[in-house]
């Protein structure tokens, strides 16, 4: 992986940072990180866990190598614990199909998952990440998958639940935590992301989850059926939110923030892609609902590698409504072929109530013929309660700096009372802003925008 520095931008984010330092106090900070958490006896985690474990928060964990949550056993972590992944062994956690993580952090003492790198020495890719693997339906021939082919192994994350599939599965639970520095390249274009989501069923828990500085994707789901809210994607490499093979569970509340000078040097990296590359079966297309995200892309300045805001790609539908799309160094929002335009058309797929801002344009096509121009799409979205703004400041947040981000809205914002829920979002809660969060800050307290200088 390649990161290239815009000096010009360095230059003026580091001056801005500075400011920003000498003007705040530890106690006017928003989102305060415990100093010190995790401290004591360190404990090394090695290989498979084939009965039930309970970590305990006065401990620090070391994942070494692979680490297997087996079929039948539970990983029990507690809040504020604090994992490690070990750097030389590319440590990874795995729940494979039929275990179960129930790591519940709360506001005040979120569970974090870091680099086992020294303060001051953690990057992006220092570690693997955690794959969840599940019994939930998954676009294949027979049903089930293994991750990247079998990279990591041949009796190594197995999952979906064939032809018989199991849509309430339940993997665990997974809250109120912090993945940082993890995500690696384990082969070429077979990566590790953040967190990864792998025919996991809809009776699993997934929510207030933060995956900084994501040597990938920050988020991947490769099928299954679970669904989420108040996850944060930040600094990450590649995708911030992927979805693949079929996945068609609920996420409302996300948030997406690109680095101008972090992006994948071998791709393109996006706010979101939805791209199923390989055959679809049983008519099982991915299908993600979405509501209230907000996506700040990285500028007109930042490298060349960052795309789309959001990428429609290959033998994909996806509802993406109430949310705000700004910043992105290409397009808002693109269709790189005719089938994820001709479902939009035939509203299969569903953009409603978005804001749109791209620094290329607010919507591009390519190879597309279901629509005859871009304006012929825009058009068609102004009719469905989508509309552009001319720039990230006119969205009305309260604060787009990349190190102390702040996306309440304010007074005078145009996306507050502009949500609708209907249809597919019937069922999420219902707000009157579109975005991420109106006037309360969900991130406050668990949430870290500086996790390079955390001290575990």
């Amino acid at each position: 992986m390649k990161l290239n520095m815009n000096s010009k931008w360095f230059a003026l984010a580091l001056v801005a940072t500075s400011m920003s330092i000498a003007s705040c106090s530890k106690s006017d900070n928003p989102n305060p990180v415990d100093p010190n958490p995790g401290t004591g006896e360190v404990e090394v985690i090695e290989g498979k866990i084939a009965s039930n474990k309970v970590l305990s928060a006065s401990k620090t964990y070391l994942l070494r190598g692979y680490v297997q949550v087996m079929d039948g056993a539970t990983l029990e972590i507690p809040a504020g614990t604090v994992i490690k992944g070990e750097k030389s062994t590319n440590g990874a956690l795995i729940v494979e199909r039929g275990g179960k993580l129930k790591a519940n952090g709360t506001a005040d003492k979120p569970i974090v998952f870091t680099s086992d790198q020294a303060d001051g020495n953690k990057d992006t890719g220092d570690w693997s990440g955690i794959i969840i693997c599940g019994k939930s339906q998954v676009n294949t021939a027979d049903g089930t998958s293994q991750y990247e082919g079998g990279a990591l192994g041949a009796t190594v994350a197995n999952y979906g639940g064939g032809l018989s599939p199991i849509l309430d599965d339940n993997s665990g639970e997974l809250t109120y935590a912090r993945i940082e520095f993890a995500g690696i390249a384990i082969q070429k274009d077979k990566e590790i992301n953040g967190l990864t989501l792998c025919g996991v069923g809809s009776g699993t828990k997934i929510h207030h989850i933060q995956v900084s500085y994501g040597g990938d994707d920050s988020f991947e789901f490769f099928g299954g059926t679970v669904n989420a809210s108040h996850l944060i994607a930040y600094r990450g490499v590649d995708d911030d939110f992927d979805f693949d093979q079929g996945y068609s569970g609920k996420i409302q509340y996300g948030i997406s923030i690109k680095d101008p000078n972090i992006a994948d040097a071998a791709g393109t990296s996006r706010g979101i892609e939805l791209e199923n590359k390989g055959n679809v079966l049983n008519n099982l297309y991915s299908r993600p609902v979405l509501s209230n995200f907000t996506f700040i892309g990285p500028g007109k300045e930042s490298q060349a590698q960052h795309g789309a805001g959001i990428h429609f790609g290959l033998n994909s539908r996806m509802v993406l409504a109430n949310s705000i799309i700004v910043g992105a160094k290409g397009n808002a929002v693109e269709f790189n072929s005719d089938f994820p335009a001709a479902e939009l058309k035939a509203g299969r797929s569903i953009l409603s109530n978005n804001m749109v801002f791209g620094n290329t344009a607010n919507y591009g096509l390519k190879d597309v013929t279901s629509f005859t121009s871009v304006a012929d799409l825009t058009g068609y979205l102004n009719g469905f309660g989508d509309f552009a703004t001319t720039s990230v400041d006119g969205a009305g947040f309260t604060s787009t700096s990349i190190s102390a981000p702040n996306l309440l809205l304010k007074a005078d914002s145009p996306a507050l009372g502009k949500a609708k829920y209907e249809g597919d979002l019937a069922s999420l809660t219902k707000e009157t802003f579109i975005g991420a969060m109106g006037t309360t800050d969900w991130t406050k307290g668990w949430a870290s925008w500086d996790p390079k200088n955390n001290k575990y």
